[in-house]
């Protein structure tokens, strides 16, 4: 830059008041928006989707004992009607739940991982903000006026 017209100082002379707070923080700021914005639904889908692994594990267990209990009774009694159809049905059922069970939970730590990276995110901004504000070299700032 060229010196041509004379130099204007601003010193910060706040910097120094502990009770100046100084608004360098940018996309720190999006991004704690976004997170406030974002973090009531994503604790509402993790409460929902622990319940929903909690209800599939339950109703396995049901579906595990009424499997059980329909094996020993057709293997015990010869009954008027084939129990096996159902069974079989049941097991198929019971296999989609644990599919989709563990669909769930893969989705459930990808989530929670997103949710890791952008607080380790937001952390790392914060941090370098308060860094650069407490950098004395930035308590200075020269203005060049273009004449």
């Amino acid at each position: 830059m060229s010196s041509s017209g004379p130099r204007e100082t601003i010193p910060m002379s706040n910097m120094n008041d502990p009770h100046h707070e100084t608004n360098i923080r940018g996309g720190n700021d999006m991004t704690e928006a976004i997170m406030d914005a974002v973090r009531p639904a994503v604790h509402k889908l993790d409460e929902q989707v622990k319940n929903t692994r909690k209800s599939q594990l339950h109703l396995l267990a049901q579906m595990d004992e009424l499997s059980q209990f329909l094996k020993k009774i057709s293997d015990e009694q010869p009954m008027p009607y084939d129990l096996e159809k159902y069974v079989r049905k049941m097991d198929e059922s019971r296999r989609r739940i644990s599919e989709t069970s563990v669909r769930l939970q893969v989705y459930h730590e990808r989530m929670s991982q997103l949710q890791r990276l952008v607080a380790r995110e937001s952390f790392k901004k914060k941090a370098a903000n308060q860094r650069r504000q407490l950098n004395p070299s930035n308590s200075l700032f020269i203005l060049q006026t273009i004449t």
